[in-house]
């Protein structure tokens, strides 16, 4: 470790020992007073658009901060705008409406491994859905790493007030500032109208995308008043949430907003082309007996309508999600080439090892397939041809293996990390800024006796948040997570002193991080593995997207 990473370790260190001490002090004191005298000391913080009280901890939150206006009524499918300013001290203690989503609004929400909801216990849901939160250790003028999570749930579900992106612990132990937002989803976000009502609604595939650039906006303007540095802004999500990142890599209007970016599971190379989107909205008018003169009416119709009316409008095309070919997203994020617009953001890239247990491995009929039944599964992703020789490839390199866990393997990597490496070798490609990658393999338990590495599952730890983790003693693994991510917020390089020196992507070497219970680096990990696949070419390549196994 040279001088300079010693001197900034330990300045590191002294800030957070005295923001720790002053946020415990200041939590211990407002702790102990009856709630009308805590009124007085809790943390007010005044925005660009008013004043918030926000709660006190171990660290400072503030939940449920609009960041826009409703997007309801003639807002619907049009960009979003900031939110008007209020007068007096707006209460910031409970988080935001989420988008609506689902079969209806008061549809059960989606949910991790272990029946964590992906929208927060007692969500509401509204088109009045622009918030934010903000946890931070103190509302100081030190100027700490911002950290933007962008939530999972492809683009159809979720929020960021789930309990999995709970920003306390990173923002405690790491003195970094953690921001998470909702946005608009599904049709409300990407219902492409441009073909059907014109020049006005030019921008409506894209505009759940629009929310996330106003967000990242609002926190230019005002995450400086929570201590947090507009200068050093990383966006990260998982899953949905990493393929938002990879979209705004590509996104004129979002440039200048970020300066790194980390992609969990989640790699986009490509999104819809306009002759899907439209086929999709067709559809839609359709399935709600909306003429495409007649979209007055279809404003006006309720929420709870337009969500009934996705299940049609998605078949054989794939969930409403953001077109490419307006000005707003010009070409495809990763394809061919990562996009030159960002081409200086870093990038943090990876995946988990059987990402596809989370969807498979708790069906009792996918863990009970033989051989025969495996092959059938396999041919769904893979030229029937050629399903043989990849199933008994894995049957060598996987020998110990039942039929099910290799069909978790084949499928992951044949998608998640296949895409995964294509993203890291295109950003590494440019020369400008570094890709790092890196493998999750933390197994834990799914089923009675079989552990897995499920997608999702490395969320707990990059928050640090080791009491939501399944498996053994996830405690250091946690901390050496949410520090390697924290250090790449701060420097742009996940190198640390619990991990080691972290080698960047290279198309030669492509080194790349494994975290386990013992952490290590290894070039081109599941090596044979990703050649057999990348001679298929990405999923991401077929004209439609790829329905899930």
């Amino acid at each position: 470790m040279d001088k300079d990473t010693k001197a900034r370790q330990a300045q590191l260190s002294r800030v957070t020992r005295r923001a720790l001490l002053q946020s415990a002090a200041f939590a211990g004191v407002a702790a102990s007073l009856p709630r009308f005298a805590r009124a007085s000391i809790e943390p007010i913080v005044e925005v660009a658009s008013g004043k918030l009280r926000g709660a006190v901890g171990s660290v400072l939150s503030f939940k449920g901060v609009p960041y826009g206006s409703s997007t309801a009524g003639e807002r619907r499918f049009k960009p979003p705008r900031p939110v008007a300013a209020w007068t007096g001290v707006r209460d910031a203690l409970a988080y935001g409406h989420a988008a609506p989503q689902g079969n209806s609004l008061a549809a059960p929400p989606p949910t991790r491994p272990g029946g964590i909801s992906l929208v927060g216990e007692g969500a509401t849901f509204s088109e009045d859905c622009l918030y934010l939160n903000v946890w931070t250790p103190a509302a100081d003028s030190a100027k700490r790493p911002v950290l933007v999570w962008l939530h999972g749930g492809g683009f159809a579900t979720g929020s960021g007030g789930s309990v999995l992106y709970d920003g306390t612990n990173m923002a405690r132990t790491q003195d970094v500032v953690v921001v998470t937002i909702n946005h608009r989803l599904n049709v409300f976000g990407h219902l492409d109208l441009s073909r059907i009502a014109g020049a006005e609604y030019a921008d409506s595939a894209n505009v759940g995308m629009f929310d996330a650039i106003l967000a990242l906006r609002w926190v230019k303007e005002n995450i400086a008043r929570f201590g947090g540095d507009p200068g050093c802004v990383t966006i990260f999500g998982e899953s949905g949430g990493g393929r938002k990142v990879s979209v705004l890599m590509a996104m004129p209007a979002a440039q200048g907003l970020f300066h790194r970016a980390i992609v969990e599971s989640g790699s986009s190379l490509r999104m819809d082309t306009a002759a899907v989107a439209a086929e999709r909205a067709n559809k839609f008018l359709a399935a709600l007996d909306v003429k495409p003169n007649q979209l007055s009416k279809l404003l006006a119709l309720p929420a709870d309508a337009l969500l009934g009316a996705v299940g049609k409008a998605t078949e054989g095309t794939g969930q409403f999600r953001p077109t490419t070919g307006a000005s707003s997203l010009p070409a495809h994020p990763f394809d061919p080439t990562a996009p030159a617009m960002s081409a200086g953001i870093p990038m943090l890239i990876g995946t988990n090892l059987t990402e596809a247990s989370y969807a498979l491995g708790r069906d009792p009929a996918v863990l009970a397939l033989d051989e025969a039944g495996v092959l059938e599964r396999i041919k769904r992703v893979l030229p029937e041809k050629d399903a043989s020789n990849v199933l008994a490839t894995y049957q060598r390199i996987y020998p110990s293996l039942a039929p099910s866990d290799l069909l978790f393997r084949v499928i992951t990597d044949r998608g998640y990390f296949l895409d995964s490496t294509i993203q890291a070798e295109r950003k590494a490609a440019l020369g400008r800024a570094p890709a790092f990658a890196y493998s999750f393999y933390w197994q834990q338990p799914l089923a009675p006796g079989r552990t897995h590495v499920p997608h999702g599952s490395e969320i707990a730890f990059v928050f640090n948040n080791p009491q939501l983790a399944r498996g053994e003693k996830p405690e250091t693994l946690a901390g050496a997570m949410c520090g390697a991510w924290a250090q790449f917020a701060r420097t742009g390089n996940p190198s640390t002193s619990a991990l080691g020196k972290w080698q960047p992507y290279d198309a030669t070497n492509r080194p790349t991080m494994i975290f386990d219970r013992e952490s290590r680096m290894e070039n081109d990990p599941r090596g044979e593995q990703r050649k057999l696949m990348l001679a298929f070419g990405s999923q991401q390549y077929a004209p439609r997207e790829i329905a899930p196994m």
